[in-house]
């Protein structure tokens, strides 16, 4: 006779059987997140193996003959033909990860060599293939918009290429002048937000802000350089890792995201930014959580807008004798802050725009962003 107790347990076996079932369904499990995983797999279980149709032949052919014209994007181009009609082909994807490599599109050349180690493990190039997917790693640029945290607290992080613009704006004020051309030499990482409360108090234990009971997601502020320092230097002990205030250059760089705007994003500084024409009522401005406002083209939130942001560099009266490697350029007795705030004109919230103030000068609508050396 069927008990209460008896149908509990059938019901529990019943949800595990549902459970594996689910985790064993390949659209659901982990190795079906990258569908070149399974092509792999059945080329492997295949016995014999599949031979390359006439028309991939073709393409090989023509791919290897290119390859000795020194035509490489047309041996990409063949190459890339071949495997759409042969995805299994495990020296398809060796031959264009090395031709992808020579013409430096490394992130390319290691998707394809891993592919390559994917379907031939043990052959005897593998040792090559893996120290060449080495050598690539330590050249490859990380790809704009990729993020990392490097602890539960830490902020998130994004990842620039290196790249140049040119800084600065022959329409603003006397100290966005010059225009002159910039070359940021090597990626680095900065933050997707300004530091936050919760981020703040999780490393320093106290909150300094003003606005304490705008939320943990709202900027902190009422900090200095000096302060942002202390911050940096926790933050290091703690991960290992080289957090660092960005740079003048490295912030306007972060900023314009490959693009002429008039602010971080946009033309449009109501859609970018909070500044003292959206951000409250008239008399009474507040700053907001981060991240509601559109980001730009690099995916970062609130440069134009919300809180000032300190940078490493100290202040200059106009960009004559400014460095063009995107270094910071020290020998003043003030710090610079970019990107406006919630309180002021959305005219200070313009890529070019500048502010200064001494390094231990804390107001409710200073605060930062962190940038990161990589790796």
């Amino acid at each position: 006779m069927r008990t209460i107790g008896s149908d509990i347990l059938v019901n529990i076996r019943k949800g595990l059987l549902a459970v594996l079932f689910l985790l064993c369904t390949p659209a659901l499990a982990e190795v079906a997140k990258d569908p070149f995983q399974e092509i792999a797999a059945k080329y492997l279980a295949a016995d014999p193996k599949p031979v390359l149709s006439e028309e991939a032949h073709k393409y090989k052919v023509q791919a290897e003959f290119a390859v000795q014209e020194k035509r490489n994007d047309k041996a990409i181009e063949l190459y890339g033909k071949a495997l759409e009609i042969a995805p299994w082909w495990p020296e398809g994807h060796y031959q264009l990860a090395l031709v992808l490599g020579e013409t430096k599109k490394y992130r390319d050349a290691m998707r394809e060599m891993k592919r390559y180690l994917l379907l031939a493990p043990a052959a005897p190039e593998a040792r090559a293939a893996q120290d060449k997917i080495y050598q690539w790693e330590s050249v490859a640029e990380p790809e704009a918009g990729r993020t990392f945290k490097d602890c539960p607290e830490c902020p998130e992080m994004v990842e620039l290429p290196a790249g140049s613009f040119d800084m600065g704006s022959n329409n603003g004020e006397a100290d966005e002048k010059p225009v002159h051309p910039v070359a940021i030499a090597q990626p680095f990482a900065i933050g997707k937000t300004e530091v936050t409360q919760a981020q703040w108090r999780a490393i320093m234990g106290n909150d300094p802000s003003y606005f304490s009971t705008c939320g943990d997601t709202c900027p902190v502020e009422q900090v200095s350089w000096d302060d942002a320092q202390a911050f940096i230097q926790k933050l290091n002990a703690r991960t290992g890792k080289q957090y660092r205030l960005p740079t003048e250059a490295e912030w306007e760089y972060a900023c314009r995201a490959g693009k002429q705007q008039e602010y971080c994003g946009s033309d449009s500084g109501d859609s970018v930014s909070w500044n003292s024409f959206n951000s409250g009522s008239f008399f009474f401005n507040t700053p907001h959580p981060v991240a509601t406002k559109q980001a730009n083209a690099f995916g970062l939130f609130d440069m134009s807008g919300n809180v000032w942001e300190w940078v490493e560099d100290n202040y200059h009266d106009d960009y004559n004798g400014a460095p063009a490697d995107g270094s910071a350029w020290m020998g003043g007795s003030m710090h610079v802050l970019r990107g406006g705030s919630w309180g002021y004109d959305q005219k200070f919230g313009r890529a070019a725009s500048r502010s200064k103030f001494g390094s231990t000068y804390r107001y409710y609508s200073y605060g930062f962003r962190l940038a990161r050396t990589l790796p």
